[in-house]
């Protein structure tokens, strides 16, 4: 008669459904969810689309290692995505260490995602954990509490499903020489990705694609007066390159010219001539952003104090776009093409051009009201 197990001691176990489906979860799926997630932030090379905690400590961190500002931003970018193809490699190819590295990169992963949905209600309500990308995939991840759901599940599934056939009995080294080879061709994409190759979208050069019609001969009328721009001479010039993005450090404008930041250079458009004499106030905004908008109609609508200058920033969702309810203000914005690395709204003070006064925090009354109020 048929033995249904062999338990003889040169046997090998088994594998039951439950292992199989362990090891699809731990060993392959796993994995491949991590490297997908370090591929596309590599791709998009934006660090403003890290999560929010993850981006706050690197941005604390600019400095490290002697390099600073976009070339710190750049190179904790690209470590993030390696340590990533690191880690998916280690699960892929060490069986006996495969589980618990799943289980805490997983947990890490979900400790992040409540925070940002803790947060974000605590801050705007529930409707803005449903809003926006958590980060986990760069800029067209899903939102906190879908990516905390996927997370969860292959938590759990990890947790809950047998440990793969036989990874008990290997040693914790096994697999290590291929999960090496992993790791050393991970760092090299990591770091051997090209950077983003950058064009200024300027909607000015766009030559307009319908045919030119005659009009009829009319009485020449004499256009309105258009306030003069600053003189090309006395504004900084497009630069021949730009950078894939630009991460200002508004503590050090203050005391420093407007025009002298390389940003400046890449507005659709010079500012006002007058904005180099007198107070002014210059805001940079996104036209979908509900705390931008928040500054704008408590500040910026009817007669205004001071003369105001708008920056958009161009990266906005137009479908999420919200009304001007300024009708005074001067409004310019940067060119499509580099990321701007910048949490808005800013608003800045301007006194004969030079940054007097910056305020990077909406909530905070009392400095907003310094930027605004404040000077002579």
């Amino acid at each position: 008669m048929a033995v249904a197990n062999d338990t003889s001691p040169g046997a090998a176990p088994a594998c039951s459904p439950c292992s199989r489906l362990g090891f699809v979860i731990t060993r392959l799926a796993v994995p491949a969810w991590i490297t997908a997630g370090a591929f596309t932030k590599l791709a998009e090379n934006d660090p403003r689309n890290l999560p929010k905690p993850i981006f706050d400590l690197v941005l604390s961190l600019d400095g490290t290692f002697g390099l600073q500002g976009v070339a710190w931003m750049d190179f904790a970018l690209r470590a993030i995505c390696g340590t990533e193809f690191i880690i998916a490699g280690m699960i892929l190819c060490m069986p006996r260490i495969a589980r618990p590295l799943a289980t805490a990169v997983l947990a890490l992963f979900c400790l992040i995602l409540l925070w940002l949905i803790g947060t974000g209600w605590a801050k705007d309500g529930f409707d803005a954990v449903l809003k926006g990308s958590c980060g986990c995939f760069g800029k067209s991840g899903m939102n906190p509490l879908y990516m905390l759901l996927i997370d969860g599940a292959l938590l759990a599934g990890v947790r809950l499903t047998n440990r793969a056939c036989g990874s008990s009995t290997c040693s914790w080294t096994a697999g290590g020489g291929r999960a090496g080879l992993a790791a050393a061709v991970g760092m090299a994409v990591a770091f051997g990705m090209p950077a983003r190759t950058v064009q200024l979208e300027d909607p000015a050069a766009t030559t307009p694609t319908t045919p030119p019609v005659t009009p009829p001969a009319t009485p020449s009328v004499t256009p309105p007066a258009i306030p003069p721009s600053v003189p090309a001479s006395a504004w900084p010039a497009r630069p021949s390159q730009v950078q894939p993005y630009y991460l200002p450090d508004f503590a050090t404008w203050v005391g420093k010219p407007l025009a002298s930041q390389p940003e400046m250079a890449l507005l659709d458009a010079p500012p006002p001539a007058t904005i180099s004499s007198g107070t002014w106030i210059v805001m940079l905004y996104r036209a979908d952003c509900e705390h931008c908008h928040e500054v704008l109609e408590a500040h910026f609508v009817g007669a205004l104090k001071r003369p105001a200058l708008l920056i958009g920033i161009p990266d906005h969702d137009p479908a999420n776009e919200q009304p001007m309810p300024c009708t005074e203000c001067t409004i310019r914005t940067f060119l499509k093409g580099p990321n701007y690395v910048v949490q808005t709204p800013v608003v800045m003070r301007i006194k004969d051009g030079t940054v007097e006064a910056v305020c990077t925090d909406h909530e905070d009354a009392a400095s907003l009201a310094e930027v605004l109020e404040g000077g002579s």
